[in-house]
């Protein structure tokens, strides 16, 4: 019996709990190289990475952000490493890469060259252990094998980690602690999802325009979900602060295009007019969140994030909906996104 199309990818999308109860397992020991890595006061932090991981910075930034007073910010590597004066001259940061493979060549490139600098340190969230060879300190996601080009689990157990981070520094263990049962509502989550974009796939033949809009850490979260729909599928999707969208790139919308709402608990009454104006251009609209059902109840598909968590510790989940659409567009489309085009699990420049 022949491969199906992009079962690799299917399979370990469906793995991330297992990715999230792993990190839960290790606590104590995140713990103890955080207190390492902050026993040190820090003018700024700065996340970083490539693709993928650069979202990831997004949603990271903004998570520790919330929970401590040291500012925060994302950037991409290739900056870092052409720019480091810009970022890190006369000034104490902690530069945190975010990488699934330690070898990513734009990564290793970046952090040599920002740890030239006095006091600069760095701290790498990351799925391989190798990274220990070029920071000063690592925290690990230990569950996180991927065979696929297509980051999934990868991304979304980095999400976790981050936040984790986030709330550990910031001193709201009693946060990371309510999400004890993690991984099941993953699988609940997952399952919801994954029937949602496979009806939205297949009641909608003529889609061409898939739009991921998020505010606050959900940001970083709708940037990769374009990116997986791009990588999975080769289509056009794009990703924006949700009213953003409004200045410009609105002008796009018709009947072909899909919106999808990634609904923040701060942002409901903004959501919902932009909704209702892209609804009004011929938009099919999804709203996905903990207040969807009751706040964006308006959109053409609208699942509630049951599970008693806030925007933070959502995160991780919130983005599932992204890789499915991915899968189901590529499936449609006869793609396999086990082997995407032109693609690699790490970038490496010879």
């Amino acid at each position: 019996m022949s491969k199906k199309n992009s079962e690799i990818t299917y399979h370990e999308i469906y793995q991330q709990p297992e990715s999230f109860a792993a990190i839960n397992a290790t606590l104590d020991d995140i713990y103890k190289v955080l207190d390492q890595a902050f026993a040190e006061k820090y003018d700024e932090l700065i996340f970083t990475g490539c693709g993928t991981s650069l979202y990831l910075a997004q949603a990271a930034a903004h998570a520790f952000s919330t929970y401590n007073a040291i500012p925060a910010k994302a950037m991409c590597c290739s900056e870092l490493y052409y720019f480091p004066e810009t970022y890190v001259k006369d000034r104490k940061v902690l530069v945190l890469p975010i990488t699934r493979k330690s070898y990513t060549t734009e990564v290793r490139m970046a952090i040599d060259k920002v740890r030239s600098y006095p006091n600069v340190k760095s701290l790498a969230i990351t799925c391989d252990k190798d990274s220990e060879k070029y920071n000063d300190f690592v925290i690990l996601s230990p569950d996180t094998a991927e065979d696929s080009v297509i980051m999934t689990r990868s991304f979304t157990s980095m999400v976790y980690l981050s936040v984790v981070m986030a709330m550990y520094v910031g001193g709201k263990k009693d946060q990371i602690e309510a999400m004890s049962g993690y991984a099941d509502h993953a699988r609940d989550a997952l399952a919801k999802m994954d029937d949602l974009a496979k009806k939205i796939v297949s009641e909608h033949e003529n889609l061409n325009l898939y739009i991921t809009l998020g505010q606050g850490i959900y940001y970083g979260v709708a940037n990769e979900c374009m990116n997986k729909m791009k990588e999975m599928g080769l289509t056009n999707s794009e990703g924006y602060y949700s009213l953003e969208y409004r200045h410009g790139p609105m002008s796009l919308v018709d009947e072909n295009t899909l919106i999808i709402f990634l609904g923040s608990e701060h942002t409901g009454d903004g959501d919902a007019k932009l909704m209702a104006e892209m609804k009004s251009y011929g938009a099919t609209t999804v709203a996905i969140g903990s207040k969807a059902g009751t706040e964006l109840s308006e959109a053409d598909y609208c699942l509630d994030l049951p599970y008693g968590y806030n925007d933070e510790q959502n995160a991780a989940i919130i983005g599932f909906i992204g890789q499915f659409l991915g899968y189901y567009i590529a499936e449609k489309k006869g793609i396999d996104a086990d082997s995407p085009r032109h693609l690699s699990q790490a970038i490496v420049i010879k």
